[in-house]
C-alpha cells in the first residue's frame, strides 16, 4: 500500500463520497422519471433505481480502493 499525504486523503474521501452520491442521485432521478412517465401509483422504479445507483456507487468505490491498495509491482 502506498503512502499518501493528508491532502490526498481528503481529496480521495471527497471523490469517493461524490461518486457514491452521484450514482444514487442518477439512479433515483431515473427511476422517478420512469415512474412519472408510466404514471403508476407506487414508486417501484424509484426504489429500484436508488438501489441500482447504490450498487453502482459501491462498486466504483471498491475499484478506487483496490487501485490504491494494489502494490506497485502488480
Amino acid at each position: 500500500m502506498r503512502k499518501i499525504s493528508l491532502g490526498q486523503a481528503v481529496v480521495l474521501a471527497s471523490e469517493l463520497g461524490a461518486a457514491l452520491a452521484a450514482a444514487v442521485l442518477i439512479g433515483t432521478l431515473g427511476g422517478m422519471a420512469l415512474d412519472n412517465r408510466l404514471e403508476n401509483g407506487t414508486p417501484i422504479f424509484t426504489i429500484v433505481g436508488s438501489l441500482v445507483g447504490l450498487a453502482a456507487g459501491v462498486y466504483a468505490m471498491m475499484r478506487v480502493v483496490q487501485s490504491l491498495t494494489a502494490k506497485a509491482g502488480e
